[in-house]
């Protein structure tokens, strides 16, 4: 079969390579490759016992029958080189890619992996790559070419092809990968994002091989506390359950596969990637009683020009308020969905409170760019904070773009930390905390130099009016000037690089801002609502009577109830005291804890309430 080269602009996609140009780029007149198909049949849909869960299903890896690879035909060039060349074709793929085994290139020898029209080209694979086990990423289409450069001809390759890996188009689930993503998705670059572009940095598509089956998944970078950027990566245990050390070695990590905005690209963006990792450690025991951790260390570092972010982490096990989740849905591009309301403890897929409980339970939110959830594929991914902080990462639930109300579960950090087991194959602790520091959290860092990074925390995200913040600059890089802006609050603004602590005199939500500079660079960032002013409610406890205090005006659309500790609607008084506070009067009650719930502009705010005679 001949298919003809065409001087087409290249898009040289960022997997672990050097710069450099295949001999079929340039040559004229076109040369004949020949073709094969390895495929004989189309394995079914993987069987997984009950307890398992189900990663995003994408495909299959097809065996390489020994000797085909005498197919590919050899070209002696005019600058007296060799170049071996192979077709692999797979009607009806999606898009294909190669499992190599005992790579062992020269310093003179090259191999490059490209789509028949030259669109898409990984390479050049030097001996940079040698390895035991090396796989390569998906190239779009049902065919590709891989050519081998070489000072001279060889009777036997430098590498053994083992596999070719088929991403499949399903009638009946649909299509899996760039631009399947559900239509309520908010891509990492909206809006939503802006506040969240340090910690995307670090998520990464996992193309995950178990055997003869391949599956989309999603992970993070994480930081440890040597601070040395050892590649740690956190996924979900279900990713890959069964995988043998084989299959590890031949993941393939995708940085940076996003939209540059808040659109939907035609075509699918440039990112890099990285084959290869090791298993360090596993939460096992299914979801019933394990957190559904993984933790890999990856065969390389990942190079500074990923612009990789290893993200922080919090162990503590106290509920979030807010925060977001970064993730792969459909084993499309990088997605964000955000929550705001607090995540609570739970057992794995019961939506009940139990403190516990192995997994945080988390309902998205509404935002401006559309209605963020989680879909296959997004396993795996980490929720974050409001400080940005690693807490879990996810194992599964019920959100869809068709059920947006739904909950999702994500395994709890704190309990993967050190309690699914006391050997160090089954805990973070070892691994995350190298030094035996025993830090509670641990902020996020990037390494290269040449960047700054602003980052910042505040002792508390919520309070009540007139209450205190203070604000940590934790920002990253040989940064000189700090700018801080907090909007309703006083003081307003603050040039310090820790500021004096701001006070807040009005409930709401306010927005906190930092910027940085160097000699030569800016950088800045927003977390949105990030501080929560509650009424407050004083004294408490008290023998009944209670002062709310909003500090602003009292909202026209108050609605204020009551509950017990057995969820029961309870009777109380209520009087206006001034235009920015009321009387809540409880004394006819029973001594006990009391929940009083207030809603206006369509939001909620719970405070606790203690009656003691």
């Amino acid at each position: 079969m001949a298919f003809l080269f065409a001087g087409l602009a290249m898009d040289i996609f960022g997997q672990l390579h050097i710069t450099g140009e295949p001999f079929a780029a340039s040559r004229n007149p076109a040369e004949k490759v020949v073709f094969v198909n390895p495929v004989k049949e189309v394995p079914g849909y993987p069987v997984q016992g009950a307890d398992d869960k189900f990663p995003l299903y994408a495909g299959f890896v097809a065996g390489f029958p020994a000797g085909q690879e005498k197919s590919g035909a050899w070209i002696l060039t005019d600058k007296r080189k060799s170049v071996w060349m192979l077709g692999i074709t797979v009607n009806g793929a999606k898009a294909l890619n190669i499992y190599f085994e005992k790579l062992n290139l020269t310093i003179a020898q090259q191999l490059f992996i490209y789509d028949p029209s030259i669109t898409t080209v990984l390479g050049a694979f030097t001996s940079l790559n040698n390895d035991d086990n090396f796989a390569t990423e998906l190239i779009p289409g049902d065919s590709l070419v891989i050519e081998f450069d070489s000072p001279e001809y060889l009777s036997v390759l430098p590498f053994v092809i083992s596999g070719v890996g088929v991403s499949v188009l399903d009638v009946n689930a649909g299509n899996r990968g760039f631009g399947d993503a559900g239509f309520c998705e908010v891509k990492v670059n909206c809006p939503e994002g802006n506040a969240w572009q340090n910690e995307k940095r670090g998520v990464a598509r996992v193309l995950v091989r178990e055997g003869s089956s391949l599956f989309w998944c999603t992970g993070s970078l994480i930081n440890n506390t040597r601070l040395d950027g050892m590649p740690y990566f956190l996924t979900a245990d279900h990713c890959g359950k069964n995988a043998t050390e084989k299959d590890y070695s031949d993941w393939v990590f995708y940085f940076n596969f996003e939209s540059k905005d808040c659109e939907m690209p035609l075509v699918e963006p440039q990112h890099q990637s990285l084959s290869g990792s090791i298993l360090v450690a596993q939460s096992g025991q299914g979801t019933s009683t394990g957190s559904d951790f993984k933790l890999l260390l990856l065969n390389d570092e990942v190079p500074k020009n990923y612009h990789p972010y290893y993200n922080g982490w919090n162990r503590t096990g106290e509920i979030s308020a807010s925060g977001v989740g970064i993730h792969h849905p459909e084993g499309d591009l990088k997605m964000i969905s955000t929550y705001e309301s607090s995540t609570v403890s739970t057992r794995y897929n019961d939506p009940s409170a139990d403190p516990q409980g192995g997994y945080w339970k988390v309902t998205w939110a509404k935002t401006q760019s559309g209605h963020g959830v989680t879909e296959g594929g997004s396993s795996g991914s980490p929720l974050f904070d409001p400080s940005g902080y690693i807490i879990g990462q996810l194992s599964g639930g019920r959100a869809s773009c068709s059920s947006v109300s739904q909950p999702d579960y994500y395994g709890k950090f704190s309990k993967s930390w050190n309690t699914n087991g006391s050997d160090s194959s089954f805990r973070l602790q070892p691994w995350l905390d190298p030094t035996g520091s025993g830090v509670q959290t641990l902020r996020g860092i990037d390494l290269d130099s040449s960047f700054i990074l602003a980052d910042f925390t505040a002792d508390f995200v919520e309070i009540s009016v007139d209450g205190r913040v203070q604000f940590n600059n934790n920002s990253s890089g040989n940064f000189s000037s700090s700018r801080w802006y907090f909007p309703g609050g006083d003081p307003e603004t603050s040039e310090m690089t820790d500021p004096m602590p701001v006070t807040y005199k009005n409930t709401g939500e306010y927005d906190v801002k930092l910027v940085i500079k160097s000699a030569n660079k800016t950088d800045s960032l927003i977390r949105k609502n990030y501080i929560r002013v509650l009424p407050s409610l004083t004294p408490n406890p008290s023998t009944g009577n209670f002062k709310i205090v909003f500090g602003n005006k009292i909202p026209d659309d108050l609605v204020i109830k009551v509950n017990d500790m057995n969820g029961r609607e309870i009777n109380f008084f209520l009087s206006k005291v001034s235009e920015s506070a009321v009387n809540l009067n409880l004394s006819t009650q029973a001594p006990g804890v009391y929940f009083v719930r207030m809603m206006a502009g369509g939001k909620a705010k719970v405070l606790k309430a203690m009656v003691a005679k």
